[in-house]
């Protein structure tokens, strides 16, 4: 069955995004090779959708798949930190927005893939830094979106809001000292599942002025930001939802 004129439009603009994507990990790769190459540094093991990649030996709660973790204990003014392949870095309140929605959008997107083609692996990329990770994430999700129209499949997206932050009709996380109701904090994979199921098929839309972090669109119009917040760490908040608990206003802490 052949594809609609919208559909080949975002057939050929993801394919251009992922060959823009690919030029630009090419890039990564010779600046790595020429800068330090360090042959010893551990790789994820065969077997694993990173296989291949270069780790600082960690992992997170998503089946063994390594990802960026913070370093810092406290959020410090204007950023945090990051330890990306065995190194520290420094990262601005927006790099550590995109690499978290970035790392979740395509862990979502490849176990979709997955559910129907569990043999499938995206081409493993060697990276260096906040934004070569972010780029590295955004390639897989690029590849796991192209193989699912191969296989005449949608993107994995989830109910409306209030089905993610209230399952069972009981609030995510817990409330935490003299927090109100409507403000919750989950742990760092909790967290991560929330991403999960709320980034795929979200657009980025404009963020007002001040805002330390992105706003997203999901496809039913609703709209969720991820931001740095000061005292509480990555924090998702609802701007835009239609729902008598879930609100404008609710947010959500990581741990």
């Amino acid at each position: 069955m052949g594809l609609s004129t919208s559909q080949a439009w975002e057939w050929r603009a993801a394919r251009h995004a992922f060959a823009r994507a690919q030029i630009e990990l090419r890039h990564l790769r010779l600046a790595l090779i020429l800068k330090r190459f360090n042959p010893s540094q551990p790789r994820v093991p065969a077997g694993h959708p990173d296989g291949g990649r270069w780790t600082d030996g960690g992992t997170s709660g998503g089946g063994g798949r390594p990802r960026a973790t913070f370093v810092s204990a406290r959020p410090r003014r204007g950023g945090g930190t990051r330890n990306i392949g065995g190194r520290d870095y420094a990262t601005t309140p927006a790099q550590e927005v995109r690499l978290d929605v970035s790392a979740a959008r395509a862990r979502a997107l490849m176990r979709e893939v997955q559910r129907h083609d569990p043999h499938w692996r995206p081409t493993p990329s060697i990276y260096e830094g906040v934004e070569g990770a972010i780029l590295a994430n955004e390639a897989q999700a690029l590849q796991a979106a192209a193989r699912l129209r191969e296989l005449q499949r949608q993107e994995p997206v989830r109910g409306p809001m209030e089905e993610i932050f209230q399952p069972n009709g009981q609030h995510v996380g817990i409330r935490q000292g003299r927090a109100s109701g409507d403000t919750r904090t989950v742990s760092s994979s909790e967290f991560g599942d929330l991403l999960e199921a709320l980034t795929p098929g979200a657009r980025v839309i404009q963020s007002p002025v001040g805002y330390h972090g992105v706003w997203y669109q999901r496809p039913d119009g609703s709209v969720f930001g991820v931001r740095r917040s000061e005292g509480n760490g990555i924090t998702i908040d609802v701007i835009q939802h239609d729902h008598p608990i879930i609100t404008n206003g609710y947010k959500v802490h990581q741990k």
